[in-house]
């Protein structure tokens, strides 16, 4: 039956040409992508036939007999290769649950009405920084794969908060999720205490507090990860974290002097009309530095670039500023946002896409609201629809990213921008802008 369900997929070539081979009564064990290891048990009885009812718990795929996942090595015979290879296709091209399992059957449209979060009282900064960074899938299963290594550590209390709030994203239960939402602010509260009280808060903070304490666990989970004979990378490092170096240039002698930088994020001065890439030019243009070097000479110049690229670049716009007599005021500059980024590095330029951005809305520095929109859950990467999603605390609501665009140039506050892989690079930087 798996061998005509494949057939009428038209997955492969080579089995289209033979519609009537035969295989014998096997077991194929297949390797699977992403999965570590693992391997597709394959049992195939006979000729094909009506399909006999499948477990579905325990891993057990619904597509075929017997279909299973183990664990182990792959066996291959040269009789049952193209068989293999063909299954090893489709498995590997399935989407996938967050636990790495390949969904033989479409997952349901995501229900958006449950993706809210409610505010606790002024929490909005809080809960618009956690809707942008759900948003970021790889982070999340970066977090997910290796919750064996920190699970067990107490001072992990940060990322299984963060993950029950991921697992109940979907939840329709409104008091579970306040009760995630108060545990997840006192853990973060506990090493910025800044954020204890429930008093308006700034969002750039609170995300760049949550990723460094996340950063700082790193040590202490690489040691035990080495104690039970596995590795652990920072979910943060591998995804956020990149390097800036700093060039310093005597303007009497040339002499040059150099300095790495590391970030999670990068705050740019605003300027009215300016598109986020030009932003970004202007902020790795040279300025003019006062400094004392060897030769005598008193003015060095000195420029930033992009030493490393991030996978999720986090932009941050500084959209507020101290007055002379020590105000707070906001800046309401209306800038061009990109879909498309194009980011200049020491050695190559790289492409990223806009998936989400959060926004301050109001006129004052002293209060307002902050929403975030993000790409829809369902969208695929490799296909995107432009659909997006609105986050207002528990209100949802569907959008486009053309959309966010133009609505929230005056009030974008934090851009999450994904890297682009190579293969569709060249397709994406050369769209139209927005």
């Amino acid at each position: 039956h798996l061998l005509w369900i494949l057939l009428d997929h038209k997955l492969h070539p080579g089995l289209r040409k033979s519609p009537k081979k035969s295989f014998p009564q096997m077991d194929l064990r297949i390797p699977l992508q992403g999965l570590h290891g693992a391997s597709l048990v394959v049992s195939l009885r006979g000729s094909p036939g009506t399909p006999k009812k499948t477990n579905k718990q325990n891993g057990v795929v619904p597509v075929a007999p017997a279909l299973s996942l183990h664990g182990g090595q792959p066996e291959f015979t040269d009789d049952t290769f193209l068989l293999e290879t063909c299954i090893m296709e489709e498995f590997n091209t399935t989407p996938r649950t967050p636990d790495g399992i390949g969904d033989a059957v479409k997952a349901k449209p995501i229900n958006i009405n449950c993706l809210g979060l409610p505010n606790l009282s002024n929490t909005c900064y809080m809960n618009s920084s956690l809707q942008g960074l759900l948003t970021l899938e790889n982070f999340v299963q970066d977090l997910q794969r290796q919750k064996q290594v920190w699970d067990p550590l107490s001072e992990a209390q940060l990322l299984r908060e963060f993950l029950a709030i991921k697992d109940a994203h979907t939840s329709s239960d409104i008091n579970s999720k306040s009760g995630l939402l108060y545990s997840f602010k006192d853990v973060v509260s506990v090493q910025a205490p800044e954020f204890r009280d429930y008093e308006q808060k700034d969002a750039h903070e609170f995300i760049t507090s949550v990723l460094n304490q996340m950063r700082n666990l790193s040590p202490l989970l690489q040691d035990i990860a080495t104690c039970m004979g596995q590795t652990y990378t920072c979910p943060v490092e591998r995804n956020m974290v990149f390097q800036m170096e700093n060039i310093r240039t005597c303007k009497r002698c040339g002499k040059q002097s150099r300095r790495d930088e590391v970030f999670t994020n990068l705050s740019l001065d605003l300027f009215p009309g300016f598109s986020v890439e030009e932003m970004l030019q202007e902020y790795q243009k040279e300025t003019k530095l006062e400094y004392k070097c060897e030769c005598g000479g008193r003015t060095s110049g000195q420029r930033s670039t992009f030493k490393t690229m991030p996978k999720v670049l986090i932009l941050h716009l500084k959209r507020f500023w101290f007055t002379s007599d020590y105000r707070m005021e906001k800046l309401h500059y209306a800038i061009k946002l990109q879909s498309n980024l194009q980011v200049s590095g020491n050695e190559v330029d790289t492409c990223y896409s806009l998936v989400s951005t959060i926004s301050h809305l109001g006129y004052s520095a002293e209060g307002g609201h902050y929403i975030c929109d993000s790409v829809h859950p369902d969208d695929s990467p490799d296909k995107p629809t432009d659909r997006w999603l609105t986050f207002n605390d528990l209100e949802v609501f569907k959008t486009t990213g053309v959309s966010v665009c133009k609505q929230q140039k005056e009030s974008a506050y934090i851009l999450f921008y994904k890297k682009q892989e190579e293969e569709v690079v060249q397709q994406k930087c050369q769209r139209p802008q927005i």
